[in-house]
């Protein structure tokens, strides 16, 4: 793996040093470092959530390329000791590396409006799923994430743009269905299928769907979404279902969430924006089990630096409700996030 990032290094130095005129090319990235407090635990911990980099361009009118990688996820080595004649004596060094490669897709633009993609990248589904995590309006992601398919696998997928009286974006795709960084070579292959209507300036209604086989089971997976945006203010919401057949037995999972978020603008100050935010969520693991729900509310609060291309304090505090009776683990966020 570490050789693999080497070669992904620099053979990113040495298409920068091309002609400006032969391609385009644009570097990119984010680092999210946050302290994190878990209530129940009485505990806490510093931690580098993401280290990421990437570079994105055109090889010309018809093709381009996107690469992404996370230096947080490089994983770590594991070493065992044994005692030999009273002294520690090491037996063995296992390296584990996480996914480190997030995107490494191949762009095709045959004709106005219409891209082709294959590779390893986002599947199509879910208004949240697919904004980055440098751009999600909270430190975590919504419980929904439990209930749709994972964020990136590999396969291809096509995109169509309307751009008549109600603009549609239409995506599809086929996908192994194992995965990030994760081949399967066998005879089905998962498909996912997104639409998206703006159906007046600011007020877009998306569906999606996913369909095949994840760890062994058949799923069907189907999410509506609605986002809301006038002046200063954000209103977004998403309802997804997954269904899942086993040999012998089946299962329904439902999730929701809806949020809002209101910029305030600030002049002569060291923050451009002051942002509150509070998301209310609902998590039904199965619908043939009683009393496993979960629900979270979480209160945020951004401040934007000015005079930085990309800066960002946040604070959330996250509120569980388990039905189960279990402990609600109430946690504290607090996260610096710079962007390039």
């Amino acid at each position: 793996m570490k050789n693999k990032l080497i070669l992904f290094l620099l053979i990113a130095a040495a298409a920068a040093a091309q002609d400006k005129s032969e391609s385009s090319m644009k570097f990119f990235g984010y680092v999210r470092s946050w302290y994190s407090a878990d209530f129940s635990e009485n505990q806490g911990e510093f931690n580098v959530k993401m280290a990421r980099f990437g570079v994105k361009g055109n090889v010309n009118e018809f093709a381009g390329y996107r690469l992404f990688v996370d230096f947080a996820r490089l994983g770590k080595l594991k070493t065992s000791y044994t005692d030999i004649d009273g002294q520690s004596v090491v037996s063995s060094v296992n390296a584990s590396f996480s996914d480190v490669l997030l995107d490494a897709q191949a762009i095709l633009k045959p004709a106005k409006n219409f891209t082709l993609s294959l590779g390893q990248y986002k599947v199509p589904f879910g208004t949240d799923n697919l904004k980055s995590a440098a751009e999600i309006e909270f430190v975590n992601r919504p419980l929904l994430t439990s209930v749709t398919p994972g964020l990136r696998d590999v396969g291809v997928m096509g995109e169509y743009k309307f751009n008549g009286g109600i603009p549609m974006k239409l995506s599809a795709g086929l996908f192994n269905g194992s995965g990030q960084n994760k081949s399967e070579n066998d005879n089905t292959a998962n498909y996912s299928v997104r639409a998206v209507a703006e159906l007046t300036e600011g007020f877009e209604l998306s569906a999606n769907y996913y369909g095949g086989r994840l760890n062994d089971a058949d799923v069907n997976i189907f999410d509506l979404g609605a986002a809301f945006e006038y002046n200063n203010f954000t209103l977004n919401g998403e309802y997804g279902q997954r269904n899942t057949d086993l040999n012998s037995s089946s299962m329904t999972s439902n999730a929701f969430f809806v949020y809002g978020v209101y910029s305030i603008k600030l002049d002569n100050s060291i923050f451009s924006y002051i942002m509150p935010a509070v998301r209310y969520e609902y998590f039904e693991p199965s619908s043939s089990i009683e009393s496993n729900e979960v629900e979270r509310i979480t209160g945020g609060l951004s401040f934007q630096f000015a005079k930085v291309n990309f800066a960002q304090l946040r604070i959330n505090y996250e509120l569980y409700n388990y039905k189960d009776g279990r402990e609600n683990a109430n946690k504290l966020f607090i996260e610096l996030q710079t962007r390039f």
